[in-house]
């Protein structure tokens, strides 16, 4: 999660950044840890799942996606 946070930050994140997470429907409890994180940050966050993702997930700021494995 720290590589995660810190690969968060760098980009440049507001109250009003859409952050949008595609979660492996397999892997659900990646969430509990992931939204912490996310929340320090940015209080705008929809989550998608899907079933057969590769990754554990994939969030995207902006045009930019941070995959989770």
């Amino acid at each position: 999660m720290e590589q995660f946070e810190k690969e968060l930050l760098a980009f440049k994140l507001s109250n009003e950044t859409i952050i949008t997470i595609l979660l492996n429907s397999n892997n659900k409890g990646a969430l509990k840890e992931l939204l912490p994180v996310i929340r320090k940050y940015t209080s705008a966050i929809v989550i998608n799942y899907k079933g057969d993702l590769e990754a554990v997930a994939l969030v995207s700021v902006g045009k930019n996606t941070i995959s989770l494995t």
